[in-house]
């Protein structure tokens, strides 16, 4: 026995965990490892006691397809007992059927769910037959991992990306109707039909503080009537407005602002529809699953809310201006240009070409505030030389209107000591506060020549673009946000593997295009897993935080870190040759084994030391997948070395 476990040991140096009675090895390597070295024999209580403490569930069969032996773990997953000993296999299994179709493939693997008290847990179960050194079948081993984890992580990866798409197509929609009874309607449909929940209604308030129905999408407890008030104090979205916060009930039956003329049963959002701090109504979804809606869910429906806030809006100012038909058609222009678009820079860019193509005014900017200056974010008109590209918010024209909140008309920037000149014909300026609710996100700033000087209709109407224009700043900044979420590791912070591909592709593309260097790092933890048994998987994850702050204090401003997977990191490194990226790795090496509790004297410590691959592009690889390989290759050649040290994909070639 000791032979065949150091010989799977050699071999699969990973794959053995020390704590007593518990190895792990993936079960068909365990089960080879017992039957093919006939273990059993030689070792009879060993082996079957090892296997009982296996993590994973284990079936074993004998030549009749009757189960010859059912571990621990089994008995526990299953509900089964030692009755089932000498039964027909398939009278055992969970999914009989499935297990059927793969029985006499060769070494299948199966993925299935189950429900386990009232709960859906995924397993992946994997079939190894059992023969003599005569290849004369003895039996099979049927493994069984739990994956529900994975496949929940996976899951919800895939329903956040498709709902940012989702988000993305909706508001599209939206911003096509300048009607708000079509505008409102439209937005329930597509969160019903597109996004699946049960059912969704926008109430809106009324001038004596009701909220009347004003849109509604599968909603039965309505009694689908457009007439239906309710009281700002009752149920969830009364409470919403009152708070003006967005509010989810995880389980309506016991929520306690839930109202309902029937018995209903699974979880509700109510998110508030505000315009510059007034509150226009309530978006109420609901779904007839509990728990329905979480961090992300929210965060996606309350963008749509400001999508829905932005596009009433600008239809109710659609129908307050009407008899203003220049003004209106600049409000319709520039509200399909900032709804265009969730991207910052382009909805400045096309907010201030809009304004010189409709108005024909000689210099725009538009500004944003971040911390304590007001950084240019589009201009037009003013020469590279003479833009003012930062200016502290105490400063100008600028700072009134920030201190203010309120828009600035200076008739004569002569006489405005606080006048900061961009160009040498300017005579008149607006500048006009974008807020969200009465929070300054920056400046929309118009001047004027002797030629075509401003006047008190220019800064009423930009006064009023500034609105529509402040809400797609917002939701720029808000889809930002989903997309960084989407593309960030939860644990580490640092950019998850999706996100490293990506990124990857683009610097190769850019590196082949301009014939810069640039290199790939791979490492992974040294016996992480023994990390893990030892000191629990909290700790784990505080150990690969630790270790991914070592890796951001190390990186240029280009560079990028990811969590490749489990314990393993890539590091991007563009215009860098192999020399460079060996030193990285050196210095990566040396702080990250600094912080091991014991010394290292070359040796690998369990979590604190690593095991690094490097490759160069295009010298190791020349494409995407051939550099992955090389730097993944390297990594696994140092681990083989004893681990703890640095291997490049050019020493493997030498």
């Amino acid at each position: 026995i000791i032979t065949s476990l150091l010989f799977l040991t050699d071999i699969f140096p990973a794959a053995i965990d020390p704590t007593p009675l518990s190895f792990g090895l993936s079960a068909p390597l365990f089960a080879l490892g017992f039957f093919r070295f006939g273990v059993f024999n030689v070792f009879p209580i060993a082996a079957p006691l090892i296997v009982e403490n296996l993590r994973d569930a284990v079936i074993v069969t004998d030549e009749k397809d009757r189960v010859a032996n059912i571990n621990l773990t089994a008995k526990q997953w299953f509900g089964l007992n030692d009755d089932a000993i000498a039964s027909a296999v398939f009278s055992t299994l969970p999914k009989p059927d499935l297990f059927k179709e793969k029985w006499n493939s060769q070494n299948p693997k199966l993925k299935f769910k189950i429900e386990l008290n009232g709960k859906r847990v995924w397993y992946e179960a994997t079939i190894t037959r059992l023969c003599r050194h005569d290849q004369t079948q003895i039996g099979r081993v049927i493994v069984f991992h739990d994956i529900t984890q994975e496949r929940n992580l996976l899951e919800a990866e895939f329903r956040h990306s498709m709902q940012i798409g989702l988000l993305e197509d909706v508001s599209r929609k939206i911003i096509n109707s300048l009607t708000e009874g079509e505008i409102l309607k439209h937005a329930a449909d597509s969160i019903v039909n597109h996004f699946g929940y049960a059912e969704a209604a926008i109430l809106l308030l009324t001038k004596d503080n009701d909220l009347q129905m004003a849109a509604f999408s599968g909603a039965h407890d309505f009694g689908c009537n457009l007439m239906v008030r309710q009281e700002i104090d009752k149920g969830i979205v009364g409470y919403t407005a009152r708070t003006r916060q967005t509010y989810i009930a995880n389980d309506v039956s016991k929520d306690p602002y839930y109202f309902s003329t029937g018995e209903y049963f699974g979880s509700a959002i109510g998110i508030p529809l505000i315009n510059e701090k007034k509150l226009l109504g309530v978006l109420y979804i609901e779904s007839l699953k509990p728990n329905a809606f979480n961090a992300n869910d929210a965060q996606i429906l309350e963008t749509l809310a400001n999508q829905i806030s932005s596009a009433m809006q600008r239809a109710r100012l659609y129908e307050d201006t009407r008899e203003h038909l220049q003004v209106m058609s600049a409000m319709q222009s520039i509200s399909r240009v900032v709804s265009s678009s969730l991207e910052i820079d382009n909805i400045c860019e096309s907010v201030i070409k809009t304004l010189g193509a409709l108005f024909g005014y000689a210099y725009i900017s538009i500004y944003l505030l971040e911390n304590d200056h007001l950084n240019l974010y589009g201009q037009v008109g003013y020469s590279r030389e003479l833009a003012i590209q930062k200016i502290p918010v105490g400063q100008g024209v600028s700072g009134r209107t920030i201190k203010t909140k309120k828009t600035q008309f200076v008739r004569d920037v002569t006489q405005d000591p606080n006048f900061l000149r961009a160009a040498s014909d300017l005579t008149s300026e607006i500048c006009v506060p974008l807020l969200k609710d009465n929070m300054i996100l920056g400046i929309l700033n118009v001047e004027g020549t002797g030629e075509s000087p401003l006047a008190q209709k220019d800064a009423d109407m930009l006064d009023m673009l500034a609105g529509p224009i402040a809400l797609a700043v917002d939701n720029a900044r808000l889809h930002a946000q989903v997309k960084t979420t989407a593309m960030t590791d939860a644990v580490s912070g640092l950019s998850n593997r999706h996100a490293f591909e990506e990124i990857l592709r683009m610097e190769i593309e850019r590196a082949t295009r301009t014939n810069a260097p640039l290199s790939l790092i791979i490492f992974d933890l040294d016996s992480f897993k023994i990390y893990n048994d030892t000191w629990g998987h909290p700790a784990g994850d505080e150990r690969l935080r630790a270790i991914a702050g070592v890796v951001r204090a190390s990186l240029r401003t280009y560079d990028v870190a990811a969590r490749y997977g489990g314990d393993e990191f890539a590091i991007i490194l563009p215009n860098t040759e192999l020399d460079g990226a060996l030193l990285f790795a050196r210095r990566l090496l040396d702080v990250a084994q600094a912080d091991a509790p014991q010394p290292v004297e070359g040796g690998p410590v369990a979590g604190y030391t690593l095991s690094v691959g490097v490759a160069a592009f295009p010298e190791d690889g020349g494409s995407f997948e051939s550099l992955v390989l090389a730097a993944d290759h390297a990594e696994l050649i140092a681990k083989r070395l004893g681990k703890n040290c640095i291997v490049s994909a050019r020493e493997i070639k030498k």
